[in-house]
């Protein structure tokens, strides 16, 4: 209505005060036609145009004026010319108008597409696999959205995206069992399919070609799903049976490693201690047969001397064993500490106690703070102090210089073990707490280790907040350092 007013007011100013012929003042009413078809929804309303600008064209500029008769037959050829023409124009105009409106649809739903491939790369996890792709068929139908992972099952609660929001977290049993159905065979089920038809859901599979990774169920909410979009939904489930696909050998290679990674611990250790074990082990049968066979034979000093070799070795054994039953734990996160404040002063002077004897042909000493207190588990830090220490008396010669100290240093306790031995190369301090890596340096009592100390010692320090670290002790010799948390002392 608009349209056709504005159209006889300009065709009433280009005839009364510029001249114009009737032909001219067709074409306004040609566009105003056109200015109809664009801005309605339906084809109707340009016929209903076309037939109101001839009736207003002959009422107001033919003769006999403001009347609905014709004194001129020639007009009547070209009213049906001008219905004819707006007709078509008309048309034309609504085709063009579907056709951009189908275009913008099928962008729309190609860049759904798209958003969902990138979306699924970036997921990482199955879970949110299951959610991007419920998200973006939510967003496509505009229904309600179950994605099972797995099996369907009550206890299995899917993932859900809403269109309406008082709709169910969860299927009820009978749309669960076409679910159930649709996973065991392989095959779409429910609403729009031969299967199950009375459903309220369409469940689909999300498969490759002989395995069923999940389920999606549609609430249809009884209407058909439209061709094209049915399409584009096709797509985006294989898109997800990809992307599940693809993680879930990430995770089996995963698993693989981890167990291939376990296979190989488990032959270095059984290497490592077929090797390690053999030395000590018959060195103390071969003392204790001696013993048992020559005793009478031999003096107190040779026998004083066998049984130290054989407290050696036991001593050897036992830090051994304690070391890999500590790797043990840690390996299946079974380790747990007990955190207390402790002195670390009497802490040294015990893990002293236990030292191999061999470090009384060094010179130890200790340097502490008075009445430092650290936070740590006693029995690991122990372990780590013991391993430390043994290790320089064991890769230094006799008479060297083991420094031991402790000092404050704000809120943390700094704990140095150096000596004056032979130092540690450069490219061998990133490897030394590898598990089963042992220094080329010469060990002074020509026993082999396992290259479990250091090993335990770092995840040991690691496991109360801090790291060991390795420096070089000017002018020769090395230094390993670790912090731990001071405990203030309340007196």
């Amino acid at each position: 209505v608009l349209s056709l007013i504005c159209s006889t007011a300009i065709a009433f100013l280009l005839n009364r005060f510029f001249g114009f012929s009737a032909a001219n003042i067709v074409m306004v009413y040609m566009l105003s036609v056109l200015m109809s078809a664009v801005f309605t929804s339906r084809q109707v309303w340009g016929i209903i145009a076309s037939v109101m600008s001839i009736l207003i064209f002959n009422f107001f500029f033919t003769e006999p004026y403001r009347t609905l008769q014709v004194n001129d037959p020639g007009y009547l050829i070209t009213f049906c010319v001008m219905f004819i023409t707006a007709v078509i124009s008309s048309a034309l105009t609504k085709k063009v108008k579907n056709y951009a409106r189908q275009n913008a649809k099928k962008a729309y739903r190609t860049e759904i597409l798209l958003e969902t491939s990138r979306k699924l790369q970036d997921a990482g996890t199955l879970e949110n696999i299951a959610k991007k792709t419920a998200e973006q068929l939510n967003m496509l139908l505009e229904r309600n959205v179950y994605f099972y992972l797995g099996r369907p099952e009550k206890k299995n609660r899917p993932v859900v995206c809403k269109a309406d929001e008082t709709a169910s977290d969860m299927l009820e049993d009978d749309e669960l069992a076409v679910a159930q159905w649709t996973y065991q065979n392989n095959k779409h089920a429910g609403y729009s399919t031969q299967t199950l038809p009375g459903a309220r859901c369409l469940c689909m599979a999300v498969r490759s070609a002989d395995k069923v990774f999940a389920v999606v169920a549609i609430d249809m909410q009884l209407r058909e799903i439209p061709a094209f979009e049915e399409g584009i939904m096709g797509a985006i489930l294989n898109e997800c049976a990809f992307a599940l696909e693809k993680e879930e050998l990430i995770i089996e290679r995963k698993e693989a490693d981890v167990k291939l990674q376990k296979e190989q611990l488990r032959a270095n250790l059984l290497r490592s201690i077929s090797h390690d074990l053999r030395t000590p082990l018959t060195s103390i049968s071969g003392n204790a047969e001696t013993l048992m066979g020559n005793d009478s034979e031999l003096s107190r000093q040779q026998r004083n001397a066998i049984y130290k070799d054989i407290y050696d070795d036991s001593m050897w054994l036992v830090n051994l064993v304690e070391n890999l039953l500590s790797v043990t734990r840690i390996e299946n996160g079974s380790m747990e500490l007990n955190i207390q404040g402790e002195i670390l002063e009497d802490v040294i002077t015990e893990a002293l106690r236990h030292v191999n004897r061999r470090g009384r042909e060094q010179v130890i000493t200790v340097e502490c703070d008075e009445l430092l207190m650290a936070r740590m588990d006693v029995k690991l830090m122990l372990q780590v102090i013991i391993n430390l220490t043994d290790n320089a008396v064991k890769y230094t010669p006799p008479h060297s210089e083991i420094m031991i100290k402790a000092r404050r240093h704000g809120d943390k306790a700094v704990v140095t073990v150096a000596d004056n031995g032979p130092g540690i190369k450069e490219d061998e301090k990133d490897r030394l707490f590898q598990m089963f890596y042992t220094s080329s340096n010469t060990v002074s009592d020509g026993r082999r280790g396992m290259g479990l100390g250091l090993t335990l010692c770092q995840a040991v320090v690691g496991a109360h907040g801090s790291e060991i670290k390795v420096y070089d002790n000017v002018p020769h010799g090395a230094v390993f350092r670790f912090e731990l948390e001071v405990e203030e002392v309340i007196l």
